[in-house]
């Protein structure tokens, strides 16, 4: 009996052993994928694809997109290497969602088809900060120079010096303003950013950025009626329809002022604006609206769709379980409407 064990045991470590990739030991695998713009259309240009590891060694380009936007990467991963690998696409001027890759290890997936990558203009982040140097005071220049080499190190205590430098020189420069709003709300000085951001906008109303900003640091502070008023003056300024999820903030704020009836066009026309679900949260905004209106089938409708759309989403668990109760008095804690 011991020695049918022992043969047996030595089979076992011997089929394990079969099984394993050994370390070091490549495998081919095929990844095919695709890029889209914000609205879902393939982007007018070639974009880049790129790894990015936890590692420098597996970090490294990838192949071009073509005319569909559609891309197919052969490449050779090491089963038994621990690194953490992201990918991503890249085009000057615009930054990328990525999808993790660590578990595909090409042993035993050899070939997988990933989710869009969704490439997003610079100029479409309110928080990016983007200063041209034809758009700078020349008695600023040398601050704001300053500033945008410490963003790049990640120095953001001597980029806030140098932007409250600028600004301090050049009191309209509503791009230093906006640049030290938005440093100054990563530090969590939130009182000083929202000034900042106030300042940006009382120098340039046509500088867009700033309102979106503002709505969500005072989203973020539950300051219902600035959301509201910095949304709508938003919408006014925004001629050419540049943040249409500024409409689903707006519902947040007046859902915040008991505002049900403003809340529900609102979000409607935010999902009006959003063909291909871009801003899925809207969803699960317009199923809350409907809940207080007393409309619960309405709200089921719509919260379910949303966690169909966002089955990922952080607070997804808590969202399924209010769901299980819905219109039922309950004290369960609620997910926010939007993420913090």
């Amino acid at each position: 009996m011991f020695r049918i064990c022992v043969s047996l045991g030595i089979f076992l470590v011997s089929l394990i052993s079969f099984i394993q990739p050994a370390a070091g030991e490549n495998y081919p695998l095929i990844i095919r994928g695709k890029v889209t713009m914000s609205d879902g259309s393939p982007p007018p240009f070639r974009a880049g694809i790129e790894r990015v590891c936890s590692d420098l060694a597996g970090s490294k380009p990838g192949p071009l997109t073509d005319k569909n936007g559609e891309y197919l990467w052969r490449m050779d991963v090491d089963p038994m290497r621990t690194r953490s690998c992201l990918i991503r696409a890249t085009h000057a001027g615009y930054v990328s969602s990525w999808i993790d890759i660590s578990g595909l290890d090409g042993y035993l997936s050899t070939t997988t088809t990933l989710d869009p990558l969704i490439l997003t203009s610079l100029a479409e982040d309110p928080y990016a900060i983007i200063i041209r140097e034809n758009d700078t005071p020349l008695k600023i220049k040398s601050a704001v120079k300053a500033a945008m080499k410490a963003l790049d190190t990640g120095d953001y205590l001597e980029a806030g010096r140098q932007f409250q430098a600028a600004v301090a020189a050049a009191p309209k420069f509503a791009l230093g303003w906006h640049a030290l709003g938005v440093v100054l709300e990563r530090k969590n000085a939130l009182k000083e950013a929202r000034e900042a951001y106030e300042h940006a906008i009382e120098s340039d109303a046509k500088l867009l950025p700033p309102y979106m900003t503002l709505t969500h640091l005072c989203i973020r502070n539950k300051d219902w009626e600035c959301a509201a008023q910095t949304a709508d003056a938003l919408i006014k300024a925004d001629k050419k329809g540049l943040y249409p999820d500024i409409y689903l903030h707006r519902a947040v704020a007046r859902y915040g002022m008991n505002d049900f009836d403003g809340a529900s066009a609102s979000v409607q026309e935010a999902i009006r604006l959003d063909p291909n679900h871009k801003m899925r949260r809207a969803e699960y905004v317009y199923g809350r609206v409907l809940l207080a209106k007393g409309d619960v089938d309405g709200a089921r409708e719509h919260i379910s769709r949303y966690l169909e759309l966002d089955k990922n989403a952080p607070d997804a668990d808590l969202i399924r379980q209010n769901l299980q109760t819905l219109g039922k008095q309950t004290r369960e804690r609620e997910a926010e409407l939007e993420y913090p």
